[in-house]
């Protein structure tokens, strides 16, 4: 597995939720809201080869830090979000 890289900032203008994130968002009481400040606002960036792990802690929940593993489309004009998480731990 590759080395997870910390960066520090990426723009996404634009982004559109994969049927399996759709899922775990309702599954997982996750917003739309939740997920437009976790892609613009997170608090941890990880690179993981073609595609970003976003994570935020979020303190009005329980399972406080939600994160998102995305995957550029069509030149940094559109993200593909794969799946999101809860109580997301940094290993």
């Amino acid at each position: 597995m590759p080395k997870k890289k910390i960066v520090k900032k990426i723009i996404i203008k634009r982004w559109v939720l994969s049927p399996h994130a759709a899922r775990r968002m309702q599954e997982r009481k996750i917003t739309v809201d939740d997920i437009d400040t976790l892609i613009n606002y997170p608090d941890l960036v990880l690179e993981q080869g073609p595609k970003y792990i976003l994570a935020k802690n979020f303190k009005n929940r329980s399972d406080n830090m939600l994160a998102s593993v995305i995957l550029e489309k069509e030149d940094n004009d559109l993200w593909y979000i794969i799946t999101v998480m809860v109580n997301f731990q940094k290993k």
